[in-house]
């Protein structure tokens, strides 16, 4: 038996179990005279004139308070109290020993006072475990807003590290391209302590601290230098490459005393080569070398 079809989200919806359908018209009778809804902002929305299991359940699914009848605790309210307890609803007992009179008919003005007393201590139990749930529900939110906190900060760092990666790809990229490159200049270079490496000299100095006088004609000392070729021996632009400083000052003095040399004797040089030029040229042969000489070697 419906006594209510529409939603009432705002109030308490209570449902009435009992065994037969004389005492659900009985029990809703009771229900119309005390004005719950009015007075309480309670609705009794089913009333249900059968304890089939299967039935019940249908019916009573989604009520705030179920109230079974029943004489006392007996196997009929323990049976539907186990299978249809659940943690948002609330059941309590509509006592059929409480409206029963000593002829054992049911006082209909003692069935308006059970279903108002069991409904009001169900509705206070009710209320309780909406307090629990309420608490429940708030300490939900907060764990929902914790973990949606984390939940950013988690992503956040699922980015952070797409990022890091990245570069992390790109570092090992480069690692491989130095490598590389080293690999390359080590292959190179491998044998440089074995070959003769050349240190560089300032050309006027090293001349003035060998022999403590200017150098007038640096060009001089070049062109001896490139015609002659020493080994490991380069000069050039203001300075002079060698081995050692004691190669580069060997090889200065060689080439000073040829400048004295060729300067002292310059007259004499020169008429000696007028004097050959009226001679006949001898016959030149293969494996004979002209010397070179200094008095024409600058021109």
């Amino acid at each position: 038996m419906f006594m209510e079809t529409e939603t009432h989200e705002s109030k308490i919806d209570v449902r009435i179990i009992v065994g037969g359908l004389d005492i659900a018209q009985l029990v809703s009778k009771a229900v119309n005279n005390i004005q719950l809804e009015n007075d309480y902002n309670i609705i009794v929305s089913s009333i249900i004139p059968t304890v089939e299991l299967n039935i019940v359940k249908k019916v009573a699914n989604g009520a705030d308070i179920l109230l079974i009848g029943g004489y006392g605790h007996d196997e009929t309210y323990n049976v539907l109290y186990n299978e249809l307890k659940t943690d948002f609803n609330h059941i309590g007992l509509f006592d059929y020993n409480n409206i029963i009179i000593e002829d054992e008919s049911i006082d209909f003005k003692l069935a308006e006072k059970e279903i108002l007393n069991s409904i009001i201590k169900s509705t206070l139990s009710y209320s309780l475990n909406l307090i629990n749930i309420h608490t429940l529900e708030n300490k939900l939110m907060k764990v929902t807003h914790n973990y949606n906190s984390l939940l950013d900060d988690y992503n956040q760092l699922i980015k952070e590290q797409d990022v890091l990666n990245q570069e992390n790809k790109e570092l090992r990229e480069d690692l491989d391209e130095v490598k590389s490159d080293f690999s390359v200049f080590k292959s190179r270079y491998e044998d440089i302590y074995s070959k003769n490496i050349l240190e560089i000299f300032n050309l006027e100095q090293l001349w003035q601290d060998t022999f403590h006088q200017d150098l007038d004609d640096a060009e001089r000392i070049v062109i001896a230098t490139n015609k002659f070729k020493p080994d490991n021996i380069i000069v050039g632009q203001g300075y002079i490459a060698a081995e050692t400083i004691q190669k580069a000052t060997e090889w200065l003095n060689i080439v000073r005393t040829a400048l004295i040399f060729v300067d002292d004797n310059a007259d004499d040089l020169i008429r000696e080569l007028s004097s050959d030029d009226e001679n006949d040229v001898p016959e030149v042969r293969d494996d004979y070398d002209i010397p070179n000489t200094f008095e024409n070697f600058w021109d």
